[in-house]
This record gives C-alpha cells, sequence and structure tokens, in this order.
C-alpha cells in the first residue's frame, strides 16, 4: 500500500497524519534545495504552523535533480518523518510542500513565483557549493554563472533568485524576505552581495529598490540528516513511503531579524528570534561542523564507515575532546546564558546515535570548501598550541592523497581537476602545494610555515603507522 491522500488511516499506528489540507493554502513561501535536511527541518516548522491553522505552504525547487520531485508527486507530497535516537523515537507524516519544480525545466514558473505578491519568504539549503563565489566571497563568474546570466536553461539558485527578483521589481516592487539557512557565517550578508553582483550585470536599474526591499536575515540551523538508505520496512510502517526521511530529534533554528512579516510567517515559537546569531552560527561551525569533518578524514583512515563507529573508539573521542578544549573553545566568545561545554559534549552524545548512519565519506567531500570556513578559521584566531588541527589538515589531506590514488572518480570537491593536476604533474609535493594554494589556505607566512613543517612529519608517521595507534600517542 502506498502513502497517499487515500491512505486508510484506520491502518495508521504511532504515524500521525497531517490535520490540514495542502492543496487549500496560498502560496507563500517558495525553498530552493529540497533535499532530505529541508524535509526533517524547515519543512517540520512549516507543519507544526500548518497544524495551527495557518493559511502558508511550500513550494520547492530543486536545481540539480528531479528525482525527489518524482517520488513525492506520487504520494501527493506526503512523507513520513522518523526522528530517532537510541533512546527515543516519533514517527509523523507530513505534507507542507504543495509541490516542487525543477530549475532545469520550470525556470518561468520559478521566475513567476518569486515576483509574485504571494511570495512572502525564500528560504535556501543549497550547500555551501551553491552560492558559487570565490575566496573572497565575491560571485564566481564560472561556466554556470556565466551560461545564467544569458538567460539559458538557469541551472542555479543565484541566477534563478537575481532574475526573480528583477520580475519583481518590474511587475509589482513588493517586499520579500531571503533567508539562507546554509552553513555559511552571515549567510544573509553573502548571499545579498552574491545576488547585487548578479543584478549588477543583468539590470542595474532596480538596485537601490533592493537594498531598500529585499532583507536577507542571518540565520544558523542546525539537525544532522544523513543521507542512509532505511527504507518503511524498517521502521514498520503500514505502508510504502518511497521519500521517509530519517533524522535525530535534536534540531536548531537561530533567525536574526526584527521583521514582524517574517516572525508571523514563521510563528513557531521552536524558531529562535535573536539579536545576533554570530555567536550560535560561530559555535555551531566551529564545533559541530568542524567535529564532523575531523571525525570524517579521521574515522575513514581508521577504517570506519559511520560516524557512530568512529565516534565511540577511545582514542578518536579524546581527540576530538581535546581538540576542542584546548583549540577551539578559547577562541570563542561566550555568552552568560549558554553553557558551551554542556553544548560540546552533547553533539559528542549526538554523534553517537546509532539510528543515523551518518557516512564518513559523505561528510569527506567538498573539504577544500569545508576545511577553510570549519578549521582555518579557527586556526586564524589560536594564539596557542594547534596540533590537533594540524593533524586534521594531515588526514584531510592524506585522505585527498588516497582516494585519488584508489580511484579519483570518487572525489566529489569543487577543486578536483586542481587536485588531480597536481597529484598527475607533482605527486611528489601533493601535500606542500596544496598547502601552498591561497585559495584554498589563506595564512599568514608564519603560520603557513608553522603548519606545514607539521604535516610534512604527521604524513611521514601516518605512512609508517597505523593511525590508531598514532592517535593514541598523540592523545598522551
Amino acid at each position: 500500500m502506498q502513502l497517499n491522500k487515500n491512505i486508510n488511516r484506520n491502518l495508521l499506528k504511532e504515524q500521525s497524519f497531517p490535520a490540514y489540507n495542502i492543496n487549500n493554502n496560498k502560496d507563500s513561501i517558495v525553498h530552493f534545495g529540497v533535499g532530505n535536511f529541508h524535509r526533517a527541518h524547515q519543512a517540520l516548522y512549516i507543519h507544526e504552523i500548518l497544524e495551527n491553522n495557518e493559511n502558508i505552504s511550500i513550494i520547492g525547487v530543486n536545481l540539480r535533480s528531479d528525482e525527489t520531485n518524482k517520488k513525492m508527486k506520487k504520494q501527493d507530497y506526503l512523507y513520513t518523518l522518523v526522528r530517532v535516537s537510541n533512546n527515543y523515537k516519533k514517527v509523523d507524516i507530513l505534507n507542507p510542500i504543495k509541490k516542487i519544480l525543477f530549475g532545469l525545466k520550470d525556470k518561468n514558473e520559478i521566475r513567476n513565483l518569486i515576483a509574485s505578491e504571494k511570495i512572502k519568504l525564500i528560504t535556501i539549503t543549497v550547500t555551501e557549493k551553491g552560492y558559487h563565489f570565490d575566496k573572497n566571497k565575491k560571485l564566481n563568474f564560472s561556466n554556470e554563472i556565466k551560461n545564467d546570466l544569458e538567460d539559458k536553461d538557469l541551472s542555479t539558485m543565484i541566477g534563478h533568485l537575481g532574475f526573480g527578483i528583477i520580475e519583481r521589481y518590474k511587475q509589482n516592487k513588493k517586499k520579500l524576505i531571503v533567508l539562507s539557512c546554509d552553513n555559511l557565517s552571515e549567510n544573509g550578508k553573502i548571499l545579498q552581495n552574491l545576488i547585487k553582483e548578479f543584478i549588477e550585470k543583468k539590470y542595474p536599474e532596480c538596485l537601490d529598490w533592493f537594498k531598500e526591499n529585499i532583507e536577507f536575515p542571518l540565520s544558523m540551523v542546525d539537525g544532522i540528516v544523513p543521507n542512509n538508505n532505511k527504507q518503511s520496512e524498517f521502521f514498520n510502517l503500514p505502508y510504502l513511503d518511497n521519500a521517509i526521511v530519517v533524522t535525530e530529534p535534536y534540531r536548531d533554528w537561530y533567525i536574526q531579524s526584527k521583521n514582524n512579516e517574517l516572525k508571523n510567517i514563521l510563528a513557531n515559537n521552536k524558531i529562535k528570534f535573536v539579536d545576533d546569531v554570530k555567536f550560535y552560527e560561530n559555535i555551531k561551525l566551529k564545533i559541530l561542523n568542524a567535529s564532523h569533518s575531523a571525525l570524517a578524514y579521521i574515522g575513514h583512515l581508521c577504517g570506519y564507515t559511520y560516524v557512530h563507529e568512529a565516534i565511540k573508539d577511545e582514542n578518536i573521542y579524546n581527540f576530538i575532546l581535546n581538540f576542542l578544549d584546548k583549540e577551539v573553545l578559547p577562541t570563542l566568545e561566550t555568552k552568560d546564558n549558554f553553557n558551551i561545554n554542556e553544548y560540546k559534549i552533547k553533539i559528542l552524545e549526538r554523534f553517537k546515535n546509532t539510528f543515523i548512519e551518518d557516512k564518513l565519506l559523505r561528510i569527506a567531500m567538498d573539504g577544500s570548501l569545508k576545511i577553510p570556513i570549519r578549521i582555518l578559521d579557527t586556526y586564524n584566531d589560536n594564539k596557542g598550541e594547534t596540533k590537533n588541527i594540524h593533524f586534521i589538515i594531515s588526514c584531510w589531506l592524506f585522505f585527498l592523497f588516497q582516494i585519488i590514488e584508489e580511484d579519483q572518480n570518487r572525489l566529489d570537491d569543487v577543486n578536483k581537476e586542481y587536485f588531480y593536476k597536481v597529484y598527475k604533474n607533482n605527486k611528489s609535493n601533493f601535500f606542500e602545494e596544496i598547502v601552498n594554494n591561497k585559495n584554498i589556505f589563506n595564512l599568514s607566512i608564519s603560520k603557513k610555515e608553522e603548519m606545514l613543517t607539521d604535516i610534512k612529519n604527521n604524513i611521514s608517521l601516518i605512512e609508517k603507522k597505523s593511525l590508531k595507534s598514532l592517535l593514541k600517542e598523540i592523545i598522551s
């Protein structure tokens, strides 16, 4: 029996069914990037708002694939969200998404939606790669962006948003809120500047209006949502759901905005509106995301497949704890009402959730984008010893070298062609050349020399010893 709106609800056991009919609701939110994370996070908050009889809905936009839409359309855009940990389980059927459009096929409909007065809010989860910025967080005029500037088949979020906002200016000049929910420090400011650069090239006449009427709040989201393969049978669901999402129970959403219209749209007391989101953004990036990346490279090189396996290794756990206590926490500001040590321990406990089955290899990809944001920023701010950061970077570089040597097609990174070229032309100096790349390692000369000395030593030891024994030595 397929999950859809005609399902016999008497057969449902622990699953809750939506009390609202999304097709009767007005369009009000456009979301770019309808992946598992969005459906476990922002869409859940909207579902809770809908359960309180609010008249809103989400229109999704996917840019790279139409597969999620095909699966969900067969189910009338219903899907099961399983929130589960070692001591908690909750199963809900959600329906906050009215439909999903495909960027390469539905350009005009997407543009008209962004221009429509009905749409008050646009939210975004397209990962760092989807912003197309360079090392200075300026718009990278890549082939994709150049293509979009020609208004052909649009392939980027920047292109769709840019033309949609221009069209809104032409049609009605109404205000709009664009809310980035990606793991970028000052995500709203970065996105605002990128869209501004795009519009400057295409329709500079609307820039004054753009600056005054399009708000880009800063936000921070938290929640671990893996791409695992758990199916309906695993959770004994009395129906078939081809779009099931599994997540941890924990979630957070902080937004820096005083806009009352935004607060009315997102009228959910679990969403926290704050005066300064940077603190929460920083601790998440530098504690959770940095630990995730460190675990990915160290755990993979130790032979583990999943996050929960790696963190249960006592030596890896203690290494991550030392990294956080000695090299991360001293660089972070504190707030009187926030217990940063308690937050740190909670994160390490969340990593132990055996139901999540988050693959280390997934987290390890796109390191050249993640490492500078998650770890090198901390390195630059650090006044003390940084041997743990040096070791994490060493493991990332060794991972890169190893994966290219074994099968370069497995590497997914925005700089993969560059890495292949270095490996092919300068294999003997692979590690040194990458550290000297200013687009990735934006470090002072002294910091770079210090790091490179340690990396060479670490790589030599990794090649001679097992990583597990080496970790034990580093901890002791």
